[in-house]
C-alpha cells in the first residue's frame, strides 16, 4: 500500500540534489525530527549500507536503523528500516526536469501480524501528515545555499 507520495522541483542540477540528500552531515537541516545520520562502519552510502538515525519525536530521542537497498547515483534512493510491525520501503527518485530536479518521495508498505493489521486504519488517516515538510524543507535549504 502506498501510504506517502510527495513530489516536488528543485532548481538545482540533478547530482547536486543527490550528493546533498546523501550527506548525513546535512540531514537534520531538511529531515524532519532527524538529530543525527551516519553510515555504520563509515564511508559513502551504497546498496546494503546500514544507517543509524537519530530522532526527536515528542521530547524523546530514539535511535534507529536503516538498511540501504538501493543508492543510483544520481537518479535513485531507497531504503528500509526495520519496523517489527511493517515491510516495505522508501524510495526518493531524482529527475532531470529543465534547468532542475523533480524529486518524488513514496513510502510503500504491507503490515505483518495482527498488530500491523490493527494499526492500518489510524496509520493511512494520517499518512502524509508526517512527512509533509520533508521536500519543502529539502527545497528551502538546496535553494538558499
Amino acid at each position: 500500500m502506498r501510504l506517502a507520495h510527495h513530489t516536488i522541483w528543485i532548481d538545482r542540477p540533478r547530482e547536486a540534489v543527490f550528493d546533498f540528500f546523501t550527506d548525513f552531515t546535512q540531514a537534520s537541516r531538511w529531515r524532519q525530527h532527524v538529530e543525527s545520520m551516519s553510515v555504520v562502519g563509515g564511508g559513502p552510502p551504497r546498496a546494503g549500507s546500514r544507517v543509524t538515525f537519530t530522532v526527536s519525536i515528542m521530547g524523546e530521542r530514539y535511535t534507529l536503523e536503516l538498511e540501504v537497498l538501493a543508492c543510483e547515483r544520481p537518479s535513485r534512493w531507497r531504503h528500509h528500516s526495520f519496523e517489527p510491525h511493517f515491510s516495505g520501503y522508501v524510495e526518493y527518485l531524482f529527475e532531470t526536469e529543465g534547468t532542475g530536479t523533480r524529486v518524488t518521495f513514496t513510502i510503500n508498505t504491507k503490515p505483518k501480524g495482527l498488530y500491523g493489521w490493527l494499526a492500518i486504519p489510524l496509520i493511512y488517516l494520517r499518512r502524509e501528515k508526517p512527512y509533509s515538510e520533508q521536500l519543502p524543507n529539502l527545497k528551502r535549504v538546496m535553494e538558499e545555499g
